[in-house]
């Protein structure tokens, strides 16, 4: 063989040889154009940057008071029952509002049922008030069947002009003044007592008397429900500046009121 053949021969083999390593090769190049710091890429970093971000906790709720209801037989606030019968409903009452938020220092609304007895509202009112609350709103279903309610004063005394309206156990209306004197009786009407007439006579009574509030109140043999129209009643009348109920149990038609 000649040394042109030879030399021949040798190209063809490198030639060969570079063809087969060329891949390899080229892969260390690569590797090496990174940069001596670099690193592979981990599993974990691609699997952080696709997690989605945390969502916020809810805000918690604000306090507020509980949902009191009063009805014929219990008296419930919040999880807690009380049986209307009970001896000292009030004090019963107040032990458990005592221990809500939103009853001290506040005006706190609750339910009272139609057939609950005036008495038994009054208790809650008191109860209430025993827990520091500083008013109430009472909440009923009214004579056409809407949801009214009632801002109730929890008040220890009130001028001598202030009308009083109070439904006898036979279901006549007396109104006078809190300081006493001759009431003016509206006698029973066809399906109970005449709110309309009674609504006259207190509008006529606080004439003349700059007191806010109206003191009303029923004989236990009576439902609530006649007690809040009644209230409703005087609070709605034309021409009237009363803004707020004080609700009482142990008033005697033309005697001065005291309130406990």
């Amino acid at each position: 063989m000649t040394l042109r053949n030879v030399g021949l021969a040798r190209a063809a083999m490198v030639a060969i040889a570079l063809a087969t390593l060329g891949p390899a090769v080229a892969g260390c190049d690569d590797a090496s154009s990174k940069g001596p710091g670099s690193e592979p890429a981990s599993p974990g970093a691609t699997t952080a940057a696709a997690a989605p971000a945390s969502t916020p906790a809810p805000a918690p709720e604000p306090p507020r008071a509980p949902d009191i209801v009063v009805d014929a037989s219990t008296v419930a606030v919040g999880s807690n029952r009380v049986a209307t019968g009970e001896p000292g409903l009030a004090d019963k009452v107040a032990v458990f509002a005592a221990g809500y938020p939103m009853i001290a220092g506040n005006t706190v609304p609750f339910v009272a049922m139609r057939n609950a007895k005036p008495s038994h509202v009054a208790a809650v009112a008191a109860a209430l008030k025993k827990a520091k609350a500083t008013g109430a709103v009472v909440k009923s279903e009214a004579r056409d069947n809407t949801t009214q309610k009632v801002p109730l004063s929890f008040t220890t005394s009130v001028g001598d002009c202030t009308t009083v309206a109070w439904i006898a156990k036979d279901a006549a209306i007396d109104v006078w003044p809190a300081g006493g004197g001759t009431a003016k009786r509206i006698i029973k009407g066809l399906a109970g007592p005449d709110m309309t007439l009674g609504a006259e006579a207190m509008r006529k009574q606080w004439g003349g008397c700059s007191s806010p509030e109206l003191v009303v109140g029923a004989d236990d043999v009576m439902t609530w429900g006649l007690v809040f129209d009644l209230a409703l009643a005087g609070l709605q009348a034309a021409m009237t500046h009363v803004s707020t109920a004080v609700l009482v149990t142990n008033a005697v038609p033309g005697r001065k009121l005291v309130l406990e």
